[in-house]
């Protein structure tokens, strides 16, 4: 078995060909492949279309290999390269399981006298779509909305603590008002009610499709008659619900309690990620500079989040690993969400231009100026940073 967290620094063909002779799986990969644009990047990006069509081709069709049935590839690209990856990506993966295509936004760029290009893609696609559990984020993760929530359930837990439920309730319901008619966010009017310790929820209908049925729970003495053209949910469910403390009864009826802390979001398809954050992810580190177009840390969370919610100990898969944002992404989010995720990150030892601030920074810090070194550095860095035990185990082609 693979080590965890592990940085593999050679040519990712070779670690993949190894990764799929010793049949392991991913449950996520993510990659920021060279975009074709003849621009100097790692891997030679000065290549002919039909080198680079073969050059990816190899390298996702190994992907597909160690991809688990129920897992999910993400893949990076702009206008350059989008259509063909596109058709590449339809071959390997099957047409039937691309999930779609996520807009990311860029920094504003005057790089063209017709389309001024402020965005590139990243394309999704599943290893078997009917195995994929949906994508969904929770709220909290989304910084505008968890600022929304948070204002709304201090205001109403104060107002619960000092005057009672009713006039919580008369709070919530204003604010709730008040914020859907100032943008427009209509979900908040099913969250309407109000624990006993304060917590706002919404009481979710425990009603499901098929023959109505009356139901009784001799555990807890709960008596249902059968509703007009639906049956109950499970006596099961019910009785965990029970125990759990998360049933709502209005009258006689049961609700199951939805929290508005724990409230999830449909997935939406343009995505308000920037380049620029990426830069900022390095100078919070204090590492200004040594990466020239990193990813942002908050992006590669938010798709690895998408993809494995319920999921304790998720293997992550980047075999373009650049500036190592996925591994930074994988040790934040099980730092925020006690989550057990673990990285394999594959890097090239291409060498850092002498003339540029990563070379300085490399000799300043007795680094050999290559980027799998940054790469490793930067890793360390968040590891210290997060006050963590995780240790990194580098490996190269010779350890195989």
């Amino acid at each position: 078995m693979i080590m965890a967290n592990t940085v593999a620094i050679g040519d990712n063909i070779r670690f993949l060909h190894h990764l799929a002779d010793k049949f392991e799986k991913f449950d996520v990969i993510y990659i920021d492949p060279p975009y074709n644009t003849g621009n100097n990047f790692s891997y030679n990006d000065k290549r002919s279309t039909d080198d680079w069509h073969d050059f990816m081709t190899k390298r996702l069709k190994l992907a597909c290999q160690i991809l688990k049935d129920d897992g999910v590839i993400f893949i990076s690209i702009d206008d350059n390269s989008l259509y063909e990856l596109k058709i590449v990506c339809d071959t390997i993966f099957n047409k039937s399981n691309f999930l779609g295509v996520f807009i990311t936004k860029q920094a504003v760029r005057s790089n063209s006298k017709h389309i001024n290009t402020i965005h590139e893609y990243i394309l999704v696609y599943a290893q078997d779509i009917k195995l994929l559990e949906d994508f969904k984020i929770k709220r909290l993760n989304n910084a505008y909305e968890a600022a929304m929530i948070g204002d709304i359930s201090k205001k109403v837990k104060t107002q619960f603590n000092l005057y009672g439920r009713a006039s919580a309730l008369k709070l919530l319901s204003e604010l709730n008002e008040e914020n859907m008619k100032k943008y427009g966010i209509t979900w908040l009017r099913n969250y309407s009610e109000i624990d006993e310790k304060g917590e706002i929820f919404f009481p979710k209908d425990l009603s499901v499709p098929g023959t109505p049925n009356e139901l009784f729970i001799e555990e807890i003495n709960l008596k249902l008659p059968a509703l007009k053209t639906r049956k109950w949910s499970s006596p099961q469910k019910i009785l965990r619900l029970h125990a759990e403390n998360m049933l709502h009864f209005k009258g006689n009826r049961p609700y199951e309690k939805h929290y508005l802390k724990d409230s999830y979001d449909n997935v939406v398809s343009i995505l308000d990620f920037y380049s620029r954050q990426g830069t900022n992810d390095l100078v919070k580190l204090g590492l200004r500079n040594l990466f020239d177009t990193p990813k942002p840390v908050e992006l590669i969370k938010y798709i690895i989040r998408i993809s494995t919610n319920g999921k304790e100990n998720a293997k992550i898969l980047d075999f373009f690993a650049g500036s190592g944002t996925t591994g930074q992404a994988v040790l934040e989010i099980n730092k925020e969400d006690s989550k057990n995720h673990t990285f394999y990150l594959i890097q090239i030892d291409d060498k850092v231009a002498e003339n540029s601030l990563a070379y300085q920074f490399c000799t300043e810090n007795n680094l050999t100026p290559t980027l799998d070194q940054l790469l490793i550095h930067r890793i360390k860095v968040v590891v210290k940073k997060i006050k963590s035990n995780y240790n990194i185990n580098v490996i190269t082609a010779t350890d195989l």
